[in-house]
């Protein structure tokens, strides 16, 4: 490769995974970049080598360029919704098909069985939400950029590239996560035939892997989010939270928030709308003075900011972040649920997709839910399991048309156990004739009987 002198331009090698891309390293040693080469949008060199910017505020130039790392990001939640809508279709028209054990001489469906629908279902919920809040937060950055280029109010935008960045910082992790562990738990589900290369959940597993690490690791990149939500709590005023996409507006009843309880005692009390959310809003404020209690405490003990903040993320911090995220995608997938009633047959779907999602992903959080005291006794935490249960046994008969509805061409699934029309051992059957040489013996079999022939 011909490159100027001190320039140094090279491939990286294999990876894992996403093997039709190609990644490149480039090095400089003694190379003079032109001052012109600098991104400059919200800051320059002038002639006399000063720095400077249109924004007076620090924290309002931060927050403007911090909007502009998002894009990266946005798309790597889209690729993990792709994902994730790849896999679950895979495992659910599988797990429909394939029949073992069950009573009366007749073997079932092994969708049928609850620890099938407990294992996949919950999944099915998370590619509904994360498809959608995918698809507003990428049209809200949409809508910042051009606000960006057409001369949009700077106070405003500042605000809102704050806040995009972070939510960026922890949706991108929950998505990569999301996709990574449905991947793999779909891949189980389907028993040995989830391990072949033809069902194509190995080459899925593999390329979904980078998810997590590039565009930022994904534990570091949470650590943004933590770091705006604790600045805004430690100088909470209500009439100033500035949150222009609307996720902390329930900060100006942070206070009546943290006092309230669990106070669900039947599924009917469950199932209403603002349940989860309502838990959500206290678990998100008590992880907030958790978090920040912890953080002054490492301070008091003589640790520097660095170090303090450092050795406040586990269980504190990065709780957080993920708590927060949750929250923001149930309260965008329920927006979308209120705009049908749930008596009509795609409001109840849809408003049974989003308990089911919300349920499954505050059981994680019902540690902290005890010991913040907002669930006292076990009734709690039992009618919330019992919910997951009830509402994965709801899903049964819609399952496979949800599955449908998520699902790619069958071109693009590219899975013998995953195509559309139900045939998976016509398929399967097909992929083994298929392999090169699979009837043949190999030309080595002689040699290898004459080995192991016995002596005697």
């Amino acid at each position: 490769m011909l490159t100027y002198p001190g320039v140094t331009i090279g491939d990286m090698g294999a990876k894992l995974g996403l093997h039709g891309i190609d990644n490149g390293y480039m090095m400089f040693y003694n190379y003079a970049i032109s001052k012109s080469c600098l991104l400059n949008k919200t800051g320059d060199i002038n002639e006399n080598g000063e720095y400077v910017t249109r924004f007076k505020d620090p924290n309002k130039r931060f927050g403007a360029s911090l909007g502009n790392l998002s894009a990266g990001r946005v798309g790597i939640i889209c690729i993990c919704v792709a994902n994730l809508c790849k896999v679950v279709p895979i495992a659910i028209r599988y797990s429909a098909v394939r029949r073992q054990f069950g009573g009366k001489g007749e073997e079932l469906p092994v969708i049928e069985y609850q620890m099938q629908q407990w294992r996949l279902f919950p999944y099915l919920a998370a590619a509904y939400v994360l498809k959608y809040f995918g698809d507003c937060f990428y049209s809200d950055y949409a809508q910042f950029v051009i606000s960006q280029h057409s001369g949009g109010d700077r106070i405003y935008l500042s605000a809102l590239g704050a806040e995009i960045h972070a939510i960026s910082s922890s949706a991108k992790p929950m998505a990569a996560w999301l996709a990574r562990d449905g991947i793999q738990e779909c891949r189980e589900a389907c028993g040995g035939h989830g391990y072949l290369l033809a069902a194509g959940i190995g080459d899925l597993r593999d390329d979904n892997d980078a998810n997590s690490t590039y565009e930022g690791d994904n534990n570091v990149l949470l650590q943004q989010t933590s770091n705006w939500l604790t600045t805004i709590w430690s100088n909470l005023n209500p009439d100033e939270i500035q949150s222009p996409l609307g996720f902390l507006t329930f900060l100006v009843d942070a206070k009546s928030i943290s006092k309230s309880k669990f106070q669900a005692k039947n599924f009917e009390d469950l199932f209403q709308s603002n349940t989860v959310l309502d838990s959500y809003k206290w678990l998100i404020c008590w992880l907030l003075q958790s978090t920040s209690d912890k953080f002054h405490s490492e301070i008091e003990s003589g640790k520097d900011i660095f170090r303090a903040r450092n050795d406040s993320q586990v269980y504190q911090a990065r709780t957080l972040s993920l708590a927060f995220i949750e929250y923001c995608l149930l309260y965008k997938f329920t927006k979308l649920c209120s705009q049908y009633t749930s008596s009509s047959s795609i409001g109840s779907v849809l408003w049974k997709l989003m308990f089911l999602y919300g349920l499954w992903s505050l059981e994680k959080h019902m540690g902290t839910l005890y010991q913040g005291g907002y669930i006292i006794g076990n009734s709690g935490a039992r009618l919330i399991r019992e919910g997951i249960l009830d509402l994965c046994h709801s899903l049964l008969k819609d399952a496979v048309g949800l599955a449908d509805v998520l699902a790619p061409p069958d071109f693009i699934l590219n899975s013998v156990l995953g195509m559309s029309d139900g045939m998976v051992y016509k398929h399967l059957q097909r992929a083994m004739d298929e392999t090169p040489a699979g009837h043949e013996r190999p030309s080595w079999w002689t040699q290898a009987a004459q080995k192991l022939c016995s002596k005697l």
